[in-house]
């Protein structure tokens, strides 16, 4: 899967949006038509999951990298995802297809 970080740095004392939404609306416009089929919100540690929407217990319940690159590995093959938009600020990965 292919990987983009985007950085936003600022001198001033604002702060870029740390919401899903809007970094879902951010990325979606960057790389339309692509959109959106899985996230990962690292500070909260809470994920969209495709087992839970079947009504399957989740197998991603631990923390770290692994965890992650699984989920992203589940992406992929289920939901066709080909590129993970990172956004460092808000430790927010999102999935897209």
């Amino acid at each position: 899967m292919n990987s983009v970080v985007v950085s936003l740095t600022t001198e001033s004392g604002y702060r870029a949006s740390e919401v899903i939404a809007d970094l879902r609306n951010a990325a979606e416009t960057l790389y339309f038509p692509m959109k959106l089929v899985g996230f990962w919100d690292v500070r909260a540690n809470v994920h969209l999951c495709p087992q839970e929407e079947r009504r399957h217990p989740c197998t991603h319940e631990t923390k770290g990298p692994e965890a992650i690159d699984s989920y992203a590995a589940g992406l992929a093959r289920d939901r066709k995802a080909s590129l993970e938009v990172v956004f460092p600020h808000a430790e927010v990965r999102l999935f897209l297809a």
